[in-house]
């Protein structure tokens, strides 16, 4: 049946105004419902994947989150008991199973509930990242408007939008899904921070630095060290420029405080418990021997958490127990732990899982065309700003972080996931070069 002059005209006008909407967005908007879009599609996937089986998530850590959150919304005591009855305390921190009772106590017992949350989370990230890229950006024009960096910073918003492996983390439930975001607040604070031509005006950034470091230290407590690393970065740069560093000294005081806020409540409750200063969880011995260890390739392998000398003990034994022997062992072969610490490089930096139920061809061939030029559009882009120290600390700093920590810990893709985030910057500075570059010589 053909149309009526009327129903054309009806027609007309909705796909006017759907043009004149989707022109209004602007491109970063755009962006961010992309990345919404996708995390949302990723979280029903997931979702179905899981189905109805015993497990809540792909990932066995996800246990241990889900039932922590439920000790939490129960208003039962923070622990996991293992083993028929021996209780951990702290064997993993607050910050994500916090994240997890709020969504079970507003949305019900689903995980999708939570996994559609963490969309939205991602969604953020897109956002977040932009205002990263671009506060960095912007310190080459001593915090004036850069026209290339707000380019970059719409480029590395893009790339985190559709980036598979940002996809599918925002999905699944871990806490680097909570942890992200907080850790490019935290990021772009310093970068606000980094970017003052005056010294006045320090004191909010500072906070929110401290506040979001805290909560990201909550959230993943191998993140501990980058905040002061940060700090003393800054203020290595201000001393190189010869600007006083008292006020800086006093951005430092502040954050510190905001950092103590946070996490103050979780070490008031661990001393209550353990008589002792346990600054974040009792794990460090057990990672520290997965990656340290006679048996290790690399990988991770708590099979030897089974042992009959090992299970038995209390947290606190076990803990000093595993320390005592994987420092027992890098002394003992540090031949072996500098092979260990090149396999472990190598997974990093990983273009495709390492995992063996997802190196199958297909998988590795996609995950390769994906990550190869995007790795290697981020070491163009670290080396098109090597003079910037805001860009080696802000952008990539994460990136190398993680890849030191885990040349001693077991490494993966996985760990490699989180520190790429903001160095979608980078990738997006390499990536508008190398545009740039053909535009000029065609």
């Amino acid at each position: 049946m053909s149309e009526t002059p009327r129903q054309a005209g009806r027609f007309a006008r909705l796909g006017g105004t759907a043009s004149a909407a989707l022109e209004g967005r602007s491109p970063l908007w755009l962006a961010v419902e992309a990345g919404l879009f996708l995390r949302i599609i990723a979280a029903l996937l997931v979702e179905w994947r899981v189905g109805s089986g015993p497990r809540v998530c792909l990932f066995p850590d996800a246990e241990y989150y889900w039932k922590l959150a439920q000790t939490i919304r129960d208003g039962e005591l923070f622990q996991i008991v293992e083993w028929g009855d021996i209780p951990h305390f702290a064997l993993r921190t607050p910050g994500y199973p916090l994240f997890l009772a709020a969504c079970r106590i507003l949305l019900g017992d689903r995980p999708l509930g939570a996994r559609l949350i963490q969309a939205g989370l991602g969604a953020l990230t897109v956002w977040l990242v932009y205002r990263l890229t671009r506060a960095v950006f912007a310190g080459d024009k001593n915090g004036r408007t850069n026209p290339i960096g707000d380019r970059v910073a719409l480029v590395a918003a893009v790339l985190t939008a559709v980036h598979p492996y940002f996809v599918l983390t925002s999905a699944l439930l871990l806490s680097e899904a909570v942890f992200v975001p907080l850790m490019l607040v935290s990021l772009w604070g310093a970068a606000v921070l980094w970017n003052r031509s005056v010294d006045a005006g320090v004191a909010m950034p500072s906070l929110v630095v401290g506040l979001a470091s805290g909560a990201a230290v909550l959230t993943r407590p191998s993140w501990v060290l980058f905040p002061p690393l940060m700090f003393v970065a800054w203020l290595a740069g201000r001393q190189f420029a010869g600007r006083s560093l008292r006020p800086a000294l006093g951005a430092g005081v502040i954050a510190a405080l905001g950092f103590v806020v946070v996490m103050g409540p979780w070490w008031v409750r661990n001393a209550r418990i353990y008589g002792e200063f346990v600054p974040t969880a009792l794990w460090m011995g057990a990672s520290l021997y997965d990656g340290l260890n006679p048996r290790a390739t690399g990988a991770s392998d708590m099979t030897f958490l089974g042992d009959p000398e090992i299970w038995p003990l209390d947290e606190r034994d076990q803990d000093a127990e595993l320390k005592r022997r994987a420092l027992a062992f890098a002394r003992a072969e540090p031949a072996r732990v500098l092979k260990l610490a090149i396999v472990k490089l190598g997974r990093f930096w990983s273009p495709w899982p390492n995992a063996e139920g997802l190196r199958s061809p297909l998988v590795m061939i996609a995950s390769g065309l994906v990550m190869v030029p995007l790795l290697g559009m981020i070491a163009l882009g670290l080396w098109t700003r090597r003079d910037a120290g805001s860009t080696w600390i802000l952008l990539a700093g994460p990136l190398l972080y993680f890849c030191c920590l885990h040349m001693i810990f077991a490494s993966s893709t996985r760990y490699r996931t989180p520190a790429e985030v903001p160095a979608m910057g980078l990738a997006a500075a390499g990536l508008v070069r190398v545009v740039r570059g053909r535009a000029g010589a065609g």
